[in-house]
């Protein structure tokens, strides 16, 4: 079947469908595919915040969960 087969098939089903669950499932469903999912699910600030973290992992700046823990324990006893 062809995209323009597909989309006529598509179109007449939309028009013919009386269920408003299945319209508004298939709205989203077409809405999630208009658009690229990495782009719009993480924020510019979140993408630079994960990059920054793989490069202090890759340079060898990280510490063990232990030594983590013990550095908000004593925050957080202040």
């Amino acid at each position: 079947m062809s995209r323009s087969e597909l989309k006529q098939r598509l179109f007449k089903q939309i028009e013919l469908t009386e269920n408003d669950e299945i319209l508004e499932e298939v709205y989203r469903i077409l809405e999630l595919g208009s658009y690229n999912e990495a782009e719009n699910l993480i924020s510019n600030e979140l993408m630079a915040s994960i990059e920054k973290g793989l490069d202090d992992y890759k340079n060898g700046r990280i510490v063990s969960n232990e030594q983590a823990k013990l550095v908000f324990e004593k925050w957080l006893n202040k």
